[in-house]
């Protein structure tokens, strides 16, 4: 396996006889032992009726089993001093005997073979579920996500609200006559698969005592022979959705400018990663970036890009700006520039020079990366595993571009066009006849399409003859500095 200069772990993938497939990780160092079962499934195959219902099992399966039955055992068991639990990972302390770390992942396994959904913990753990819930309703982070969501096209399962809260899980379900509990194994038994998780676990022990470890406690774990999900030629933004403006009001003073673009799903791509390439160049900062205009002309101080995998078979394009006070009387002209930039990427085949600096940048970075914590080195790697289309030797480096790929760049790139995006305009402020309350958080939004004549201006600057484009935007220098 392809590692770090600085990384002395040794690694081994095995696959059980139940198709759990299985990363081990050997730490001669770590005072902490840590495991983390990714089960691949969450809330985008939530009932339309019951939604949170992924986040919901996740608790309730965590509420005693068959053979640890105590609703508390598994957490009194990691009640030592630094030891910590998620619902799907686990970081407990090395000892100098096996029963810490064996003894956790007995339990932990217990979860995936036999759990009791014990009905005297269901009210509290959706208490549980809408105190995390209620948390996060002044986080203008997770107002925004779900705005987001809420706004996209209802034939996709992102449109769903996976947090859940306790009206959601309990009461309305319960004034229908629904078995909530019922309803909860059903959907555990219906997507929880042995052939679907992946599973990695990290401890001080040799590779080989762990591997008879996980054997006999993870074996049991049911195969179902599931497929995997996917949502393939379901459009998360449609017609409906495409060319709109979201103008939202913010609990704290926030002057945002969020582009969203429909885009290719690269889940196949892991070794020339495309979207890097477009990526690097919206989002650089150098001379002739749009950001360095766009600061230039006193209307954003921050701009990020990013394409962003939203499920197997859809991914949305994302740039996101922070404007200044002139910025948000111009957000017109923002977008615009941005237009500018991305025609000017399209006026020339994807560059051989910028992928190799790109691609020796991430090898430098890559070759003297630092651990990890155990708890994020194994939740990271569970979650990774999911992709079937990386080579396990690559699983510590999968951020490596092994390839230029020409062809996938301007495929991407022909998705930043004006009809396929929408913004989102975040100010206190401006325009102040938000006329829509989303449902989950009470975020007060207007939502409507955007002007014609605006998209006019927009096609225009598209269409503009290089002529009539800002001469201070233009591709980066050669990086002198790259080695």
């Amino acid at each position: 396996m392809e590692k770090p200069l600085l990384d002395d772990r040794l690694y081994r993938v095995i696959q059980l006889p139940n198709h759990l497939e299985i990363l081990l990780i050997h730490d001669p160092d770590t005072d902490k032992a840590a495991a983390a079962m990714d089960v691949d499934v969450g809330s985008f195959s939530d009932p339309d009726d019951l939604p949170g219902t992924a986040h919901a099992v996740e608790h309730f399966c965590f509420m005693g089993t068959k053979k640890y039955p105590g609703e508390n055992e598994y957490s009194t068991y990691l009640t030592n001093p630094g030891s910590s639990s998620t619902v799907k990972q686990s970081n407990v302390p090395i000892a100098k005997d096996k029963a810490p770390l064996y003894g956790a992942l007995d339990r932990f396994s217990q979860f995936f073979i036999q759990p009791l959904f014990l009905a005297d913990t269901l009210d509290r753990e959706l208490r549980a579920v809408d105190s995390e819930y209620k948390k996060n309703l002044q986080s203008d982070a997770w107002r925004l996500m779900q705005l987001s969501r809420s706004t996209s096209s209802d034939k996709h399962p992102m449109n769903n609200f996976a947090a859940g809260n306790y009206q959601c899980l309990r009461e309305i379900p319960v004034s229908r006559g629904i078995n909530v509990r019922k309803r909860f194994i059903e959907f555990y038994k219906a997507y929880y698969s042995a052939n679907r998780m992946k599973l990695v676990v990290l401890g001080r022990e040799p590779l080989q005592e762990l591997e008879s470890w996980v054997q006999e406690l993870f074996s049991d774990v049911p195969n179902k022979n599931l497929h995997r999900l996917r949502w393939d030629g379901i459009p998360v933004l449609d017609e409906p959705e495409l060319m709109t403006q979201i103008f939202v009001k913010p609990v704290m003073e926030l002057r945002l400018l969020n582009i969203h673009f429909t885009y290719p799903d690269e889940e196949d791509l892991s070794a020339s990663h495309p979207s890097r390439y477009l990526e690097h160049l919206i989002g650089h900062e150098g001379p002739g970036s749009a950001f360095a205009y766009l600061k230039e002309l006193g209307l954003v101080d921050y701009l990020s890009a990013e394409a962003s995998a939203q499920c197997p078979g859809t991914a949305l394009f994302y740039i996101e700006t922070r404007l200044t006070e002139k910025g948000m009387q111009q957000y017109r002209e923002v977008i615009k520039i941005l237009f500018q930039y991305i025609a000017m990427l399209k006026e020339s085949p994807p560059l051989t020079w910028i992928l190799d600096e790109m691609s020796c940048l991430a090898e430098v970075e890559f070759k003297f990366r630092q651990k990890l914590p155990p708890s994020r080195t194994v939740s990271g790697l569970a979650q990774l595993m999911q992709k079937a289309c990386i080579p396990r030797e690559h699983l510590l480096s999968p951020s490596l571009i092994r390839k230029f790929d020409p062809e996938n760049i301007e495929r991407g790139l022909s998705h930043l066009r004006p009809d396929n995006f929408r913004f989102f305009v975040v100010d206190q402020q401006f325009p102040g006849d938000w006329n829509a309350t989303e449902k989950w958080y009470e975020t007060e939004y207007k939502l409507e399409k955007i002007p014609e004549d605006f998209m006019q201006e927009l096609w225009a600057a598209v269409r503009a003859p290089v002529t009539e484009r800002p001469s201070k935007v233009h591709l980066p220098a050669v990086n002198e500095f790259v080695p």
